[in-house]
């Protein structure tokens, strides 16, 4: 469920390659500044959790699924 609603939340900007647990936000997906602050902008919205925009840049989608499961 939570793997889900990250994965709309990066398709929704325009992403369009294949989106795993291990996707790296930046590496392997290429946001960019500007989409990893949409990111941000909508995961505080979703979940409740702020993580900002720059460490975004090192997250990969299972490591923001865990820091979204520990604020829970």
């Amino acid at each position: 469920m939570v793997f889900v609603k990250i994965k709309t939340i990066i398709e929704d900007i325009g992403i369009e390659e294949e989106i795993t647990e291990a996707s790296r936000l930046y590496e392997d997906l290429a946001l960019d500044s500007t989409e990893l602050a949409l990111v941000s902008t909508a995961l505080a919205k979703t979940f409740g959790i702020h993580i900002e925009s720059k460490a975004l840049r090192a997250y990969s989608v299972g490591q923001v699924m865990e820091a979204i499961a520990l604020k829970a």
